[in-house]
């Protein structure tokens, strides 16, 4: 199994840890998916291109890699506010939940990997307050091809 893919699962083991009503997604959301009711409450968890690693100019030699990782939480638009409150408490929980998931993947605790939240973007999709947590993935494809 590749790294990135260790993460996204160690990620979604801490967010049903977090949030043990939410649905936590290992996809790209459909067009038309997005939903945040009392029934449903969605996390998805996706991927973004591979870069590279160090953006040298090397004729492709270079083996470092950069994934973007992407933890995007689903909440109705804040109306009132009450729900202004409980739409940053969501917002800041889920962070701390990427933190934490950062401090404690194996592979970021012995060096194997680079994790680094790149930042928190609310953004309005389909009518939904969606938090977009952004991890950059740093590791070196040959190191992993031998494991």
């Amino acid at each position: 199994m590749n790294l990135v893919q260790q993460y996204i699962d160690h990620l979604a083991a801490e967010l049903r840890q977090t949030f043990p009503t939410l649905t936590i997604e290992q996809r790209e959301p459909a067009e038309g998916e997005l939903a945040a009711t009392e029934d449903t409450r969605q996390i998805f968890l996706t991927t973004e291109g591979i870069e590279l690693g160090e953006q040298i100019a090397d004729q492709g030699l270079s083996t470092v890699v950069l994934v973007p990782v992407m933890a995007s939480t689903v909440m109705p638009r804040p109306s009132n506010p009450l729900d202004a409150v409980r739409t940053l408490r969501r917002r800041l929980k889920l962070f701390q939940a990427v933190q934490r998931s950062i401090r404690t993947f194996p592979p970021a605790v012995d060096g194997a990997a680079l994790l680094n939240i790149v930042q928190e973007q609310p953004n309005l999709i389909e009518g939904y307050y969606v938090s977009i947590v952004g991890i950059e993935i740093t590791f070196d494809l040959a190191t992993e091809e031998a494991l």
